[in-house]
């Protein structure tokens, strides 16, 4: 009865990790190591529009700025884990000295993102 019991949890263990990571739009590129500082961080929020799809464009380093670090990792972090919006890196990234992220929500709904980007 025991093991019963026990394959029971760990079913319901990894069934409830899966749909809480489906639910979940975070999106990580690279991987940061030891040394690597924060090179960026951004607050994405936008609210939503009736019909509309709500797209924002978040370039690093900006217009007329020089990054002398190598990136390792950008995180797009959602906030609002279930309204559909997602994250596309769009050029640079991991290896780059720059990163363009494109962000696009759903129909009808907003944007709350965090941006962070780690280098060395």
């Amino acid at each position: 009865m025991r093991i019963h019991t026990t394959i029971a949890l760990i079913t319901f263990a990894v069934v409830s990790a899966l749909v809480a990571t489906s639910l979940a739009t975070n999106s990580t590129w690279g991987q940061r190591g030891y040394y690597d500082r924060l090179l960026f961080r951004t607050q994405v929020i936008k609210k939503s529009s009736l019909w509309q799809v709500t797209t924002v464009d978040v370039e690093f380093p900006g217009k007329k700025s020089y990054n002398p670090y190598l990136i390792s990792q950008v995180s797009a972090i959602d906030h609002k884990r279930k309204d559909g919006g997602y994250v596309q890196l769009r050029n640079g990234g991991p290896g780059f000295r720059n990163a363009t992220l494109h962000i696009k929500s759903d129909r009808n709904h907003g944007l709350n993102y965090t941006i962070e980007i780690y280098g060395h």
